[in-house]
């Protein structure tokens, strides 16, 4: 094959931009220090530049955000659990030092201060948060786990208990002794008219479930209503019984449950006055009066009085009907809220259903009763009642008699149902007045309550009702979704950060410290009042007869005050033992923040191995070795510039050189 100088002049030309090509490829490898700039000059590293970028964009987002912001959580969460133990363990030294003999009026003092100041302060640690995220709130880390200040706003909440929430409650009825002072001492008397002495002072013991709330929805106005009733009836019963109807016993007649037949009777007494005082308004007539046969054979009579029919007043005998039914239809349109509900089933299986307010309806079964009554108490009135169940809604407490006590305490879970808790007992209540530090019932209950505004309000629907909204519906099935927040810390793993408020900000703890603050409060009172009575007594001129009744009274002030401070001795122990129950609560706590915190330290380790691991694979993938490529790039300049030498040389040859 003949080779012309053309030829060699192409060939020349092309390997000196083939070199030239080379040695720009070389060069932006320098400039960008990466193998390939484009996926068409080598695909494997293309492929596998994708793949280990991914990974190291996503162990990035572990190891760089995820961690730390798992590690913060779970540091804010460890330092509240921490405060919440020191306050804890500082309640139960207070109830250890109210159980040390000699405790003064002094030391008494100092420690109620001190429990109320720790009251306060528990569920306030249980509002704090990371990055304005509250961290004991489950999924609603935008609601605080307390009331940030008073609120009225109605909740009706359901709590899920068994039968370990009972317990027994002593009570100290004061009767009258507190009221006593300067003035009065000499004329104060029981309400039956006697003197007040000391066997008018008891102790009592009544099975207890306390509520997780105190204070709850108010009934004043009803109770003050029902009260009006049953006098006016009392001073009615007389007047129609004079009708002389033999088919009505009135004796038996009871204001709280009376059947639509018992009000047409009572109606049907009214109408019959009222004929009377148009047909024979000169008739006398005995109105009350009684008469008792006595041990020995006797009788005693009680005279009533004598009238005519035309002088009774019929006017609050008519009335009395129709106030009773305007009180019921009150009740039915829920102008008041509405009994609580006890549902449970019992040991034959059957779902019992307790509701309802005696007087309310005739299946009522519940008595309302508030603490402030004393004839008689709450207490003593569920004591001697076997059937009974008293609610009081400022205490928060359902007192129960000791067969209704029973029927529950039979109540236990069946092995042959996986889907249901027959030892369950649910009680359903309202409660809608909220203080500063009230724990917010969403956090903790299946609870519906009335939607409100920014500013407090309550919304309402087109129809002027408030809006409902409801929590934790799931709370009453078998598979109850509790609410457990998860990150992802790497490669499919995650770990849980939050700790609930239902594990460790238990509501017994402020109602266990409300019920010893109670005890030392009513010790307190009864001292103060012993040391009135003494100064009274000591001012009285010897032989003075008012020292017998001031001797007596004081005699029952010191029964009082030996059943107060056996109470609050039995309150300070029980105190012990319930706050150290929420302490190893608490502990638990502590103790699987402090897991998932070394389980969190283990995952950064070797997230930062596996993220250093990524790295280099990904570096030695697509980074070039600058210094072999320094040295290439050197070695194709030399080539280059040879190239160039060799091409001048050929160029300048010609065939007309050789003839």
């Amino acid at each position: 094959m003949r080779i012309t100088n053309k030829i060699m002049q192409r060939n020349n030309l092309s390997n000196i931009n083939t070199n030239k090509m080379y040695q720009d490829r070389l060069s932006t490898q320098m400039s960008t220090q990466k193998k390939i700039n484009r996926p068409s000059e080598d695909p494997v590293v293309a492929i596998r530049s994708l793949r280990l970028r991914s990974n190291v964009t996503e162990i990035t987002q572990y190891y760089s955000k995820n961690i730390p912001d798992a590690e913060s959580w779970i540091k804010i969460t460890e330092d509240a659990l921490s405060k919440l133990t020191d306050v804890i363990t500082n309640m139960a030294a207070q109830c250890t030092r109210g159980t040390n003999s000699p405790f003064t009026t002094t030391d008494r003092g100092t420690v109620l201060e001190q429990l109320k100041l720790l009251g306060d302060e528990v569920y306030a640690t249980g509002d704090a948060d990371y990055a304005g995220r509250y961290v004991f709130t489950g999924y609603r880390t935008d609601t605080s786990l307390s009331f940030l200040g008073e609120r009225t706003q109605n909740y009706t909440l359901t709590e899920q208990l068994d039968k370990t929430a009972f317990d027994v409650f002593s009570n100290v009825n004061t009767g009258k002794l507190l009221d006593i002072n300067s003035a009065n001492y000499d004329t104060l008397k029981n309400d039956d008219g006697s003197n007040i002495t000391e066997d008018d002072i008891v102790a009592v013991d009544v099975h207890r479930i306390r509520l997780a709330y105190n204070n709850c929805a108010g009934y004043d106005e009803l109770q003050n209503r029902q009260s009006e009733l049953r006098k006016a009836f009392a001073a009615n019963i007389p007047y129609w019984k004079a009708t002389g109807d033999p088919s009505v016993d009135w004796d038996a007649l009871d204001p709280d449950n009376l059947t639509a037949d018992d009000i047409q009777k009572i109606e049907d007494a009214v109408n019959q006055i009222k004929d009377n005082q148009v047909n024979k308004p000169d008739e006398v007539v005995t109105i009350g009066g009684s008469s008792t046969t006595l041990p020995g054979g006797g009788i005693s009579t009680t005279p009533g009085v004598i009238t005519t029919w035309e002088k009774i007043d019929t006017a609050p005998l008519e009335s009395w009907t129709s106030d009773w039914e305007d009180l019921q239809a009150d009740m039915a349109d829920s102008t008041y809220p509405a009994s609580p509900i006890i549902e449970f089933t019992d040991a034959d299986g059957n779902v019992n259903t307790w509701k309802g307010f005696t007087g309310e309806s005739p299946t009522g079964v519940i008595t309302l009763m508030h603490s402030h009554e004393t004839n008689p108490s709450p207490y003593d009135y569920a004591a001697a009642n076997a059937d009974a169940i008293v609610y009081i809604p400022e205490t928060g407490e359902l007192l129960f008699g000791e067969n209704r006590y029973e029927k529950l305490m039979d109540t236990k879970d069946s092995a042959a149902t996986t889907d249901k808790n027959e030892a369950e007992i649910r009680i359903t209540y309202e409660k809608d007045h909220w203080q500063k530090g009230d724990l917010r019932p969403e956090h903790y209950f299946y609870c519906e309550a009335d939607k409100v505004d920014d500013a407090g309000n309550v919304v309402k629907d087109k129809e002027g009702n408030p809006v409902r909204l409801t929590y934790n519906d799931t709370y009453l099935t078998a598979n109850a979704e509790r609410q457990v927040i998860e990150y992802d810390v790497g490669f499919n793993q995650t770990i849980r950060i939050n700790s609930r408020a239902d594990e460790c900000f238990n509501h017994g703890i402020g109602r266990e410290v409300d019920d010893i603050i109670n005890a030392m409060q009513t010790v307190l009172e009864l001292e103060g009042a012993q040391a009135d009575i003494k100064a009274i007594k000591d001012k009285l001129d010897d032989g003075d007869p008012k020292h017998d009744i001031l001797q007596k009274q004081l005699d029952a002030v010191e029964k009082a005050l030996t059943y107060a401070k056996e109470k609050e001795q039995k309150m300070f122990e029980g105190g012990i033992t319930a706050f150290q129950k929420y302490l190893n609560e608490t502990n638990v706590c502590v103790t699987a923040c402090g897991s998932r915190g070394s389980k969190l330290d283990l995952i950064k380790n070797r997230s930062q191995n596996q993220k250093t691991t990524y790295e280099t694979l990904k570096s030695e993938n697509e980074d070039i070795d600058i210094t072999e490529v320094a040295i290439q790039l050197n070695s194709a300049e030399l080539t280059y510039d040879a190239a160039l030498m060799a091409a001048g040389k050929v160029m300048k040859s010609t065939l007309l050189d050789f003839i």
